[in-house]
């Protein structure tokens, strides 16, 4: 039987992004007035599921408390598919949506896995994608070029996977280089998209804090 499953995070999501979303509200118990919920869908659509107010009140340019949910299979289920990366990556829900999102807020929330700058760019453990010493540089500096040239590019999301640690912590998966460039240049504003994994045992979280 499937199951609703919360984000680990909140995310302060900017009004404008958020008034654009097609509203299908569920009202219960495990929602807050003070939030907005997002309901990702497996098809790839985003809607409102609960706080609409929130939204309709609020200036275009505000950042709105919001928390992302999506149906999930149950726990057990969910830990045996995240040990297992193939069979877990085929279970993955890719949103289609990006929103507008402090880069301040995503820090706090410790969602890099790790810190890419000038010295360490693109040498990842994956030989598939690792680039040598001098495409590496040239590859960094055009992006951080283009970074402080224009500013963050919204076509470009970086992806943020929903439950990605042991099934219950939110993780940055993609954009990385973006995030250490973006915090280096000062950018303030970022664009992100939620992909989201199988919901596991949420008392995992306890031993990932520790």
């Amino acid at each position: 039987m499937k199951q609703l499953a919360f984000s680990s995070e909140f995310y302060f999501i900017k009004a404008r992004d958020l008034k654009r979303l097609v509203v299908k509200e569920k009202v219960g118990a495990h929602f807050s007035d003070d939030c907005v919920y997002l309901k990702l869908h497996h098809d790839g659509q985003v809607t409102v599921y609960a706080g609409k107010e929130n939204i309709i009140s609020a200036h275009d340019d505000a950042f709105i408390k919001t928390r992302i949910v999506y149906v999930s299979y149950p726990a057990i289920i969910s830990f045996f598919l995240n040990i297992i990366k193939p069979i877990k990556r085929r279970f993955y829900i890719k949103s289609l949506e990006s929103f507008r999102v402090r880069l301040a807020d995503l820090l706090e929330a410790k969602l890099p896995r790790g810190e890419r700058n000038a010295e360490n760019a693109y040498q990842f453990n994956n030989r598939k994608y690792h680039l040598d010493h001098e495409e590496a540089q040239r590859c960094y500096n055009k992006l951080r070029s283009s970074i402080e040239k224009n500013g963050y590019d919204e076509r470009f999301p970086m992806y943020v996977m929903l439950n990605r640690k042991f099934g219950c912590k939110d993780q940055l998966l993609q954009g990385h280089h973006r995030i250490g460039i973006c915090k280096e240049l000062n950018v303030q504003e970022v664009n992100i998209a939620f992909w989201a994994a199988p919901a596991s045992f949420q008392f995992f979280r306890k031993f990932i804090k520790k």
